[in-house]
Protein backbone atom coordinates (compact mmCIF):
# COMPACT_ATOMS: atom_id res chain seq x y z
CA UNK A 1 0.00 0.00 0.00
CA UNK A 2 2.64 2.14 1.03
CA UNK A 3 4.82 2.02 -2.61
CA UNK A 4 1.96 2.45 -4.23
CA UNK A 5 0.84 5.84 -3.03
CA UNK A 6 4.66 6.39 -3.06
CA UNK A 7 4.55 5.65 -6.57
CA UNK A 8 1.58 8.21 -7.55
CA UNK A 9 3.63 10.96 -5.36
CA UNK A 10 6.32 10.20 -7.39
CA UNK A 11 4.12 9.85 -10.95
CA UNK A 12 2.56 13.18 -9.63
CA UNK A 13 5.84 15.01 -8.61
CA UNK A 14 6.98 14.17 -12.25
CA UNK A 15 3.95 15.25 -13.79
CA UNK A 16 4.03 18.72 -12.35
CA UNK A 17 7.59 18.80 -13.23
CA UNK A 18 7.19 18.56 -16.19
CA UNK A 19 4.30 21.38 -16.28
CA UNK A 20 6.59 23.75 -14.69
CA UNK A 21 9.29 23.47 -17.42
CA UNK A 22 6.62 23.20 -20.59
CA UNK A 23 4.78 26.60 -19.11
CA UNK A 24 7.62 28.55 -17.76
CA UNK A 25 10.16 27.55 -20.99
CA UNK A 26 7.00 28.85 -23.20
CA UNK A 27 6.74 32.15 -21.06
CA UNK A 28 10.80 32.86 -21.09
CA UNK A 29 11.96 31.65 -24.83
CA UNK A 30 8.73 33.46 -26.75
CA UNK A 31 9.62 37.12 -24.36
CA UNK A 32 13.34 36.64 -25.18
CA UNK A 33 12.45 36.41 -28.76
CA UNK A 34 10.00 38.61 -29.42
CA UNK A 35 11.64 41.34 -26.63
CA UNK A 36 14.22 41.37 -29.53
CA UNK A 37 12.07 42.21 -32.03
CA UNK A 38 11.87 45.52 -32.63
CA UNK A 39 8.14 45.84 -33.97
CA UNK A 40 7.02 43.26 -31.27
CA UNK A 41 8.44 44.15 -28.28
CA UNK A 42 5.27 45.45 -26.95
CA UNK A 43 3.79 42.61 -27.54
CA UNK A 44 5.94 40.36 -25.82
CA UNK A 45 3.99 39.44 -22.74
CA UNK A 46 0.73 39.13 -24.00
CA UNK A 47 1.47 36.63 -26.95
CA UNK A 48 3.60 34.63 -24.56
CA UNK A 49 1.18 34.41 -21.59
CA UNK A 50 -1.51 33.20 -24.38
CA UNK A 51 1.11 30.52 -25.54
CA UNK A 52 1.66 29.72 -22.10
CA UNK A 53 -2.17 29.48 -21.37
CA UNK A 54 -2.92 27.06 -24.16
CA UNK A 55 0.61 25.09 -22.94
CA UNK A 56 -1.12 24.50 -19.45
CA UNK A 57 -4.30 24.61 -20.33
CA UNK A 58 -3.53 21.05 -22.54
CA UNK A 59 -1.49 19.74 -19.89
CA UNK A 60 -4.26 19.99 -17.56
CA UNK A 61 -7.07 18.63 -19.82
CA UNK A 62 -4.42 15.40 -20.28
CA UNK A 63 -4.30 15.22 -16.49
CA UNK A 64 -8.18 15.63 -16.24
CA UNK A 65 -8.53 18.79 -14.64
CA UNK A 66 -9.98 22.03 -15.26
CA UNK A 67 -9.58 25.75 -14.29
CA UNK A 68 -12.35 25.35 -12.04
CA UNK A 69 -10.55 22.74 -10.02
CA UNK A 70 -7.90 25.67 -9.59
CA UNK A 71 -10.02 28.44 -8.12
CA UNK A 72 -11.74 29.70 -11.41
CA UNK A 73 -15.17 28.70 -10.57
CA UNK A 74 -18.50 30.39 -9.70
CA UNK A 75 -18.20 32.22 -5.93
CA UNK A 76 -20.34 30.67 -3.41
CA UNK A 77 -20.50 34.04 -1.29
CA UNK A 78 -20.82 37.34 -3.66
CA UNK A 79 -20.95 39.42 -0.67
CA UNK A 80 -17.47 37.70 0.58
CA UNK A 81 -16.13 37.61 -2.83
CA UNK A 82 -16.63 41.10 -3.12
CA UNK A 83 -14.92 41.66 0.29
CA UNK A 84 -11.84 39.77 -0.48
CA UNK A 85 -11.40 41.67 -4.10
CA UNK A 86 -11.25 44.95 -2.01
CA UNK A 87 -8.77 43.42 0.58
CA UNK A 88 -6.85 42.05 -2.35
CA UNK A 89 -6.61 45.16 -4.04
CA UNK A 90 -6.17 47.17 -0.85
CA UNK A 91 -2.76 45.18 -0.35
CA UNK A 92 -1.48 44.55 -3.26
CA UNK A 93 -1.58 48.36 -4.44
CA UNK A 94 -0.07 49.34 -1.32
CA UNK A 95 2.60 46.85 -1.53
CA UNK A 96 3.10 47.60 -5.42
CA UNK A 97 3.55 51.21 -3.86
CA UNK A 98 6.31 50.58 -1.18
CA UNK A 99 8.14 47.82 -3.15
CA UNK A 100 8.30 50.77 -6.02
CA UNK A 101 9.80 53.23 -3.99
CA UNK A 102 11.90 50.94 -1.63
CA UNK A 103 13.96 49.75 -5.06
CA UNK A 104 13.97 53.13 -6.66
CA UNK A 105 15.66 54.22 -3.77
CA UNK A 106 17.95 51.85 -3.14
CA UNK A 107 18.90 50.98 -6.37
CA UNK A 108 19.65 54.72 -7.47
CA UNK A 109 21.22 55.45 -10.95
CA UNK A 110 20.54 51.73 -12.31
CA UNK A 111 16.75 51.59 -11.53
CA UNK A 112 16.30 54.91 -13.39
CA UNK A 113 18.21 54.06 -16.36
CA UNK A 114 16.32 50.73 -16.83
CA UNK A 115 13.30 52.74 -16.33
CA UNK A 116 13.85 54.73 -18.91
CA UNK A 117 15.49 52.06 -21.43
CA UNK A 118 11.95 50.39 -20.74
CA UNK A 119 9.51 52.37 -20.09
CA UNK A 120 8.22 53.04 -23.62
CA UNK A 121 5.33 50.78 -23.83
CA UNK A 122 2.44 53.08 -22.68
CA UNK A 123 4.12 56.08 -23.91
CA UNK A 124 1.23 56.54 -26.55
CA UNK A 125 -1.50 56.14 -24.17
CA UNK A 126 -1.96 59.48 -22.67
CA UNK A 127 -5.13 61.06 -24.20
CA UNK A 128 -5.34 58.12 -26.87
CA UNK A 129 -8.76 56.52 -26.10
CA UNK A 130 -8.02 54.23 -28.51
CA UNK A 131 -5.31 53.03 -27.72
CA UNK A 132 -5.84 53.28 -23.81
CA UNK A 133 -9.15 50.76 -24.64
CA UNK A 134 -6.70 48.24 -26.30
CA UNK A 135 -4.31 48.25 -23.34
CA UNK A 136 -7.48 47.97 -21.02
CA UNK A 137 -8.78 45.51 -22.71
CA UNK A 138 -5.31 43.17 -22.47
CA UNK A 139 -5.06 44.84 -18.49
CA UNK A 140 -8.17 42.49 -18.14
CA UNK A 141 -7.31 39.41 -20.24
CA UNK A 142 -3.90 39.04 -20.17
CA UNK A 143 -3.12 40.78 -16.35
CA UNK A 144 -6.26 39.82 -14.84
CA UNK A 145 -7.00 36.16 -16.03
CA UNK A 146 -4.18 34.97 -17.56
CA UNK A 147 -1.71 35.90 -15.30
CA UNK A 148 -3.62 35.10 -11.87
CA UNK A 149 -4.51 31.89 -13.54
CA UNK A 150 -0.69 30.73 -14.13
CA UNK A 151 1.20 32.16 -11.70
CA UNK A 152 -0.94 32.02 -8.61
CA UNK A 153 -3.68 28.90 -10.30
CA UNK A 154 -1.23 26.49 -12.01
CA UNK A 155 2.22 27.17 -10.81
CA UNK A 156 1.76 27.73 -7.51
CA UNK A 157 0.18 24.12 -7.42
CA UNK A 158 2.58 22.77 -9.43
CA UNK A 159 5.23 24.10 -7.35
CA UNK A 160 3.49 22.35 -3.83
CA UNK A 161 3.31 19.18 -5.57
CA UNK A 162 7.11 19.29 -6.44
CA UNK A 163 7.76 20.36 -2.73
CA UNK A 164 5.39 18.21 -1.49
CA UNK A 165 8.03 16.49 0.67
CA UNK A 166 10.33 19.22 1.25
CA UNK A 167 10.02 21.45 4.80
CA UNK A 168 7.93 24.60 4.21
CA UNK A 169 7.09 23.05 0.40
CA UNK A 170 4.00 25.67 0.17
CA UNK A 171 6.71 28.96 1.02
CA UNK A 172 8.56 27.98 -1.97
CA UNK A 173 5.27 26.82 -3.91
CA UNK A 174 4.68 31.00 -3.55
CA UNK A 175 7.95 32.39 -3.87
CA UNK A 176 9.35 30.69 -7.17
CA UNK A 177 6.10 31.89 -8.64
CA UNK A 178 6.73 35.46 -7.85
CA UNK A 179 10.31 35.33 -8.84
CA UNK A 180 8.87 34.15 -12.37
CA UNK A 181 6.45 36.80 -12.17
CA UNK A 182 8.84 39.75 -11.57
CA UNK A 183 11.25 39.01 -13.68
CA UNK A 184 8.70 38.76 -16.70
CA UNK A 185 7.44 42.62 -15.82
CA UNK A 186 11.12 43.55 -16.51
CA UNK A 187 11.10 43.92 -19.95
CA UNK A 188 9.10 47.04 -19.56
CA UNK A 189 9.08 48.28 -16.17
CA UNK A 190 12.95 47.58 -15.39
CA UNK A 191 14.20 46.47 -12.05
CA UNK A 192 12.16 48.36 -9.41
CA UNK A 193 9.13 47.36 -11.62
CA UNK A 194 10.48 43.90 -11.63
CA UNK A 195 11.00 43.89 -7.58
CA UNK A 196 7.46 45.51 -7.25
CA UNK A 197 5.70 42.84 -9.07
CA UNK A 198 7.62 40.02 -7.70
CA UNK A 199 6.21 41.43 -4.16
CA UNK A 200 2.53 42.33 -5.35
CA UNK A 201 2.72 38.22 -6.67
CA UNK A 202 4.01 37.28 -3.08
CA UNK A 203 1.10 38.73 -1.63
CA UNK A 204 -1.39 37.83 -3.94
CA UNK A 205 0.00 34.13 -3.68
CA UNK A 206 -0.56 34.34 -0.03
CA UNK A 207 -4.27 35.45 -0.47
CA UNK A 208 -4.60 32.87 -2.80
CA UNK A 209 -4.15 30.31 -0.47
CA UNK A 210 -5.84 32.45 2.79
CA UNK A 211 -9.16 32.83 -0.05
CA UNK A 212 -9.24 28.92 -0.17
CA UNK A 213 -8.03 28.70 -3.62
CA UNK A 214 -10.29 30.81 -5.39
CA UNK A 215 -8.88 32.89 -8.17
CA UNK A 216 -11.86 35.78 -8.50
CA UNK A 217 -11.02 37.99 -5.89
CA UNK A 218 -7.13 38.30 -7.05
CA UNK A 219 -8.35 38.22 -11.05
CA UNK A 220 -10.90 40.94 -10.32
CA UNK A 221 -8.65 43.24 -8.04
CA UNK A 222 -5.66 42.76 -10.54
CA UNK A 223 -7.73 43.91 -13.34
CA UNK A 224 -8.65 46.64 -11.14
CA UNK A 225 -5.10 48.00 -10.30
CA UNK A 226 -3.81 47.81 -13.93
CA UNK A 227 -7.29 49.90 -14.80
CA UNK A 228 -5.84 52.72 -11.85
CA UNK A 229 -2.98 52.75 -13.14
CA UNK A 230 -3.77 53.29 -16.92
CA UNK A 231 -6.19 55.43 -16.12
CA UNK A 232 -3.95 57.47 -14.55
CA UNK A 233 -1.44 57.33 -17.59
CA UNK A 234 -4.49 58.25 -19.83
CA UNK A 235 -5.00 61.70 -17.95
CA UNK A 236 -1.50 62.38 -17.49
CA UNK A 237 -1.90 62.39 -13.76
CA UNK A 238 1.22 59.57 -13.83
CA UNK A 239 4.01 59.84 -16.43
CA UNK A 240 4.56 56.83 -19.12
CA UNK A 241 7.66 55.62 -18.18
Amino acid sequence: MNDAKELVAKNAMRSAAMDIVLVVGTLLILKYVLVNVEAMWTYAGPISLLSALVVASWRMRKNGETWSDLGLKRPQSWRKMTMWTLIALILTVAAGILLDGFSSEALGDVAQQAERDHGARFANVPGNTPVFLYWLAVAWIIGGFVEEMLFRGLLIARFETLFSHVPLGLVFAIILPAIIFGQQHYYYQGISGAVATGGIAVVSGILYVLFKRNLWPLTLSHGLANTIGLTLIYTGIQPAG
